[in-house]
């Protein structure tokens, strides 16, 4: 293993066996301690851990880079992401058969718009709480160099330690650990980044485009519709008064896409990832060897699209080194 060609952002294997070796993930590969690797630019290895035929979900483990050890729960249609050794042992037809039918029943797609009312009041209620966070944050941020953050990809612990206990004043902290870890390592792992994108349309800030619900217990328990709204609006508040003290003027934001075949169209996204650091989007541009297609987009943002910043989250100043931001999706917006 060795530091990818893109100037050591990313871990990469250069001895990864070709893909020859493998084949397109199908249902039949549902099968617990069958090894494969995902079908991105580095060919991430992983195995699979657990199958729930009833959820339609597969469980993966990655197995090396810098994720290493995580775990995903995907839905079983997405199988065709990975690619399995051409040897791998088959499902029951039973198991096909199960998985055949909760993919029925719940890759369907599910469209709530966001209103302008609800919009208008969750507005009001933001404002609100940046006033509550004005104070706290302005001797914190007079000692933030961002170039340097940025440059150095590594985000302030000072600002996150007032962010932490501005989100532990209305219990929201635990809850914020758990979502950002999620946002970190695979926001399409389980439906805890859904839960809140369905929220965050009834919210009135974002349309969610997505599939129906699989998890019967999403909204249950810490994660109920209220916590989550409350999170939303904390979380917005806090991030958006931060960079407005820190940046006045419109931020400038980088993405990049790198293809094996034809750029697809871009899916509706509640939630966008990008970054503050040109090197980022420049490996993601890189792609791999079987790469024939690759974009890249800068854009100005307000920080009234920030939901979070690896200036104030420690989930992102951990396993990787991203200076990545959260934008709250704009379905107008043709690049970010």
């Amino acid at each position: 293993m060795m530091f990818g060609v893109s100037d050591e952002i990313y871990e990469s294997d250069p001895d990864a066996a070709p893909d020859d070796d493998y084949v397109v993930g199908q249902l039949r590969h549902a099968v617990v301690g069958n090894q494969g690797r995902l079908r991105d630019a580095r060919r991430t290895p992983l195995s699979i851990t657990s199958v729930e035929p009833e959820r339609g979900e597969i469980e993966v483990r990655i197995e090396a880079f810098e994720d290493c050890g995580a775990r995903w729960r995907l839905p079983a249609w997405e199988i065709s992401h990975i690619q399995f050794r051409t040897a791998s042992p088959d499902a029951s037809r039973e198991v096909v058969a199960a998985l055949r039918s909760a993919a029925e029943r719940f890759d369907r797609p599910l469209r709530l718009d966001a209103t302008s009312e609800a919009g208008a009041e969750t507005h009001r209620r933001i404002s609100h709480v940046r006033r509550v966070a004005r104070e706290k944050l302005i001797g914190a941020v007079a000692a933030v160099d961002l170039a340097e953050l940025v440059m150095a990809r590594e985000g302030d612990a000072a600002l996150q330690a007032v962010v932490e206990e501005l989100l532990s004043e209305r219990d929201l902290l635990d809850l914020d650990r758990q979502l950002s870890t999620a946002m970190v390592t695979n926001p399409r792992s389980g439906e805890l980044v859904k839960g809140h994108a369905i929220v965050l349309a009834e919210l009135g800030l974002c349309p969610y485009s997505g599939t129906v619900v699989r998890d019967p217990e999403l909204f249950c328990g810490p994660w109920s519709r209220d916590r989550r709204r409350e999170h939303i609006i904390a979380r917005t508040a806090f991030v958006q008064e931060l960079w407005s003290s820190l940046v006045r003027e419109p931020l400038t934001l980088y993405r990049a896409a790198a293809t094996e075949g034809p750029l697809p169209a871009r899916d509706a996204a509640s939630f966008v990832s990008c970054t503050f650091s040109t090197a980022v989007a420049e490996a993601h541009f890189a792609g791999g060897p079987s790469t024939t297609c690759a974009v890249m987009w800068r854009q100005t943002v307000t920080p009234e699209r920030l939901f979070m910043t690896f200036l104030e989250t420690a989930a992102m100043n951990r396993q990787f080194k991203e200076a990545e931001a959260i934008l709250i999706g704009d379905p107008a917006n043709r690049a970010f």
